[in-house]
């Protein structure tokens, strides 16, 4: 997949925008507070969000090789593989962000509990 094999609609609405709506809403549900009360829960919304950061830019990628391949016989077909490469781009970046945020993150609680 992330040689860019399948097709962009595959990569981008099957795989790409669910794992992004899970990213969105863990981490929204983490800004709010919500679950914080049932620890399985703030667990999970933890897991969740960790698992989906780590996987969006290897998923970015593959979008990104899909619309390199996808066929342009038409010229609006050039704005659909630029918006989806610009998405995936953006939502790549940002992801990869939030996994250095959590690893910076973890290696603080990693020093507390050391000390």
């Amino acid at each position: 997949m992330i040689a860019g094999d399948i097709a962009l609609w595959r990569a981008f609405w099957l795989i790409g925008a669910p794992l992004a709506l899970v990213w969105d809403l863990t981490g929204l549900s983490m800004l709010t507070g919500y679950g914080v009360g049932e620890p399985s829960v703030a667990i999970a919304i933890g897991v969740a969000f960790t698992l989906s950061s780590a996987v969006l830019p290897l998923v970015a990628v593959a979008i990104w090789r899909s619309a390199s391949r996808y066929p342009r016989e038409v010229w609006w077909k050039h704005g659909f593989a630029w918006g989806a490469k610009l998405c995936a781009t953006f939502t790549g970046l940002v992801a990869a962000l939030s996994v250095v945020g959590l690893l910076y993150l973890g290696n603080d609680l990693i020093q507390v509990f050391l000390s």
